[in-house]
């Protein structure tokens, strides 16, 4: 351009007229915005934030389908809840007879935008309870994370165990999942919910060997309770963060196209108008 034509502020004139080329800007991307992943406010009390999800379809064992799994953000106590159908009424049902009656009502329940959760039956009885619905970011699963961390350990538990009614080996594997120490606290899922770890089948027929002064255990109990917390996870990746300075301000902006694309098919699509930030 320069060698061939000239005018008064050339260069800035021709920057802005190629960032006003909407196919430019569709197609000649230099670099993706990534924003900051959000993070949940870490619960100060058990079973005060609750994550649900459905697990299904799996081979029909015992009349049972799917599953509702439910788990503490706090504690990460579990519960995998098999149900026939994953209607809102067997899934409103479920929660409230196998979780909320044992445990209580949660401040908070956090489930994706399935047609359930959504439901409103489900939604009803939520309020009824007291308990605020909280969904996640569509085509988003990592906002609830820990429970679909919970169905991975699940699958591969129950297929660990070759036996293809799942609802028999569904106990087991609950109990070994909550007996088990967790790293990043050095805890049982059984210690932050009961203050010490559960007894093992195995367990049952060994007797004690510890003679321990009642009052010396308890106010040891009271003082693991009172120092027994869960700590923050720490992030298993690195976060290449990048976000353009004029976004909050601009009135228009592209979409990314997160599917599989055609050859030649722009990595963008719109331009969008901003309606609310």
């Amino acid at each position: 351009m320069t060698e061939k034509y000239v005018w008064s502020d050339i260069k800035s004139k021709s920057e802005n007229g190629q960032k006003a080329c909407i196919r430019c800007q569709k197609c000649k991307v230099s670099r993706h915005t990534k924003s900051k992943l959000g993070e949940f406010e870490q619960p100060d009390e058990r079973f005060s934030v609750v994550h649900i999800d459905l697990i299904g379809k799996l081979p029909p064992s015992e009349g049972m389908q799917y599953c509702l799994t439910c788990i503490d953000r706090f504690s990460c106590w579990m519960k995998a809840i098999p149900i026939p159908e994953i209607t809102a009424e067997i899934v409103g049902r479920a929660f409230y007879e196998k979780w909320i009656c044992r445990f209580g009502v949660p401040a908070k329940i956090v489930t994706d935008q399935g047609r359930q959760f959504e439901a409103e039956l489900f939604r009803s009885i939520a309020a009824i309870c007291g308990a605020k619905v909280a969904h996640t970011t569509s085509y988003h699963s990592q906002c609830n994370g820990k429970v679909e961390r919970l169905h991975r350990t699940l699958k591969g538990a129950i297929k660990a165990h070759n036996n293809i009614r799942w609802t028999e080996s569904l106990p087991t594997v609950l109990l070994g999942l909550r007996a088990a120490i967790r790293p990043d606290i050095s805890y049982t899922i059984a210690q932050m919910v009961y203050g010490t770890s559960i007894k093992l089948p195995g367990e049952f027929f060994d007797p004690p060997t510890i003679n321990m002064d009642p009052q010396n255990f308890v106010a040891k109990l009271q003082q693991h309770m009172a120092e027994l917390k869960p700590l923050k996870s720490p992030s298993n990746r690195k976060q290449n963060i990048f976000v353009h300075k004029d976004l909050k301000s601009c009135s228009h902006v592209f979409i990314r196209i997160d599917r599989v694309k055609k050859a030649l098919e722009p990595p963008y699509e719109g331009p969008y108008t901003v309606q609310k930030i």
